[in-house]
């Protein structure tokens, strides 16, 4: 957050730089014209940042601490152009109120250079301006299906488009070769490359590889395994804990799974998937070994920590297990061990439990002290006995309630974990 916090603060300063030094004796219009170009501008501003990061750059996911950190401030730069759209229409829109109640006098109207094109910059706006709407409303109640709202979501690369145009069509005049108005059409210039990338469809293609389904297996009650051979360009940069968009169905696109293991003797990638949504339910049901699949990655930054000088505390719920399993996986791999580290394991039933038997083994092996909590036998996990050190350091991957729950026993920067929810 602190870049986009930095680029909104350099936007304002470059903003006050133009104005006049008399500003403040000026009136009504003249502030009215200003702040609809700074909401403007700021809003382009958003819209670069918001298909930047819908381009999944690696640079960029590495530095904001992983893909799942990337799509939280996605949609939080999403919800922040949706407010600053309603008060661009709303200064643009405000003259013509004011004087239809008699609130205001019309002011002296100004011809703009390339007048000829404004007709089509107002029109632009206007259609992006209810188009964005609809597609933040969308976004924010989640009635839609993920496939359908996957559709729809690349409307906004037509509608950045759409306001990259308008942007630069209706930039005053006078602002135009000064730092703001560099700014401006930086910016602009940005949601245009950035939306056609999309629009051709080359995101995330030099990431993706094309691969083969090999073993379908159910190691426990809706859970379904994948052991998928895929090509060693996709695996050189794998860490242990990272995760990978799986495309199964081309129409219903690609969804993210921890990588469960690697398996060096047969060159297989495994990927334990549990049937929580309707897309997941039919994986369950549906694969079929000898299919094709395409997976897109390794993203993700909750990979194998240091050991340290402090205790660990790792946590997981239901499927939640896969990164630490890739974890003991590696550990055991490399002949390392972890004496302070303490994973528990929560789960619903006993039967739940993924490979209970490897895990164990594993667990032995680099020294971890494993502990399943199944909460048909013990209740709710209670957090609180589990931070008696005031040093220890927690890694979560889980349901959001239990994750929620974590959060409150603990002081801020002491839990690490990785939110899975990209909506």
């Amino acid at each position: 957050m602190k870049y986009l916090y930095g680029l909104l603060a350099l936007y304002l300063a470059s903003w006050l730089f133009t104005l006049p030094a008399d500003a403040l004796q000026q009136g009504f219009f003249f502030w009215r014209g200003q702040l609809v170009q700074l909401s403007g501008a700021l809003l382009i501003a958003l819209l670069a940042a918001l298909l930047l990061m819908a381009t999944r750059p690696r640079w960029l996911e590495q530095r904001l601490g992983g893909l799942d950190h990337l799509y939280l401030l996605h949609k939080w730069c999403g919800i922040g152009a949706a407010g600053l759209v309603v008060l661009h229409w709303l200064l643009s829109k405000s003259p013509r109120w004011l004087i239809q109640w008699g609130w205001l006098t019309p002011g002296a109207r100004h011809a703009h250079q390339g007048a000829s094109w404004r007709g089509l910059g107002m029109e632009l706006g206007e259609l992006a301006f209810y188009g964005m709407l609809l597609l933040v409303i969308i976004s924010l109640v989640q009635a839609l299906p993920y496939g359908r709202f996957r559709l729809i979501h690349k409307l906004g690369a037509v509608l950045g488009l759409m306001a990259g145009l308008h942007s630069l069509i209706l930039l005053s005049d006078p602002l135009r070769n000064t730092p703001f108005g560099w700014l401006t059409q930086l910016a602009c210039l940005l949601v245009l490359v950035a939306a056609l990338w999309s629009l051709l469809g080359r995101i995330g293609r030099a990431r993706r590889v094309t691969g083969q389904l090999e073993v379908v297996s159910h190691p426990a009650p809706d859970l379904v395994e994948l052991a998928i051979r895929l090509p060693r360009a996709f695996t050189r940069d794998y860490q242990p804990g990272q995760f990978a968009l799986l495309t199964l169905d081309a129409r219903e696109g690609a969804h993210p799974f921890t990588i469960l293991r690697q398996d060096p003797d047969t060159g297989l990638t495994h990927f334990a998937i549990k049937g929580l949504g309707d897309h997941t339910r039919q994986l369950v049901q549906g694969c079929r070994a000898g299919q094709r699949v395409w997976a897109e990655g390794p993203y993700g930054r909750f990979v194998l920590p240091d050991e340290g000088a402090t205790p660990q505390l790792w946590i997981a719920g239901g499927i939640g297990i896969t990164p630490f399993f890739a974890w003991l996986e590696a550990l055991a791999r490399q002949g390392q061990t972890r004496c302070h580290t303490r994973l528990i394991y929560c789960v619903e039933r006993p039967e739940e439990v993924l490979h209970g038997e490897r895990l164990r083994q594993l667990a032995r092996k680099s020294g971890v002290a494993l502990e399943i909590h199944t909460r048909q036998q013990q209740g709710l996990l209670d957090p609180r006995p589990l931070f008696t050190d005031p040093q220890a350091q927690c890694w979560f991957c889980g349901p959001q309630g239990l994750g929620e729950c974590l959060a409150s026993a603990l002081p801020a920067g002491r839990l690490h974990h990785e939110r899975f929810a990209f909506r």
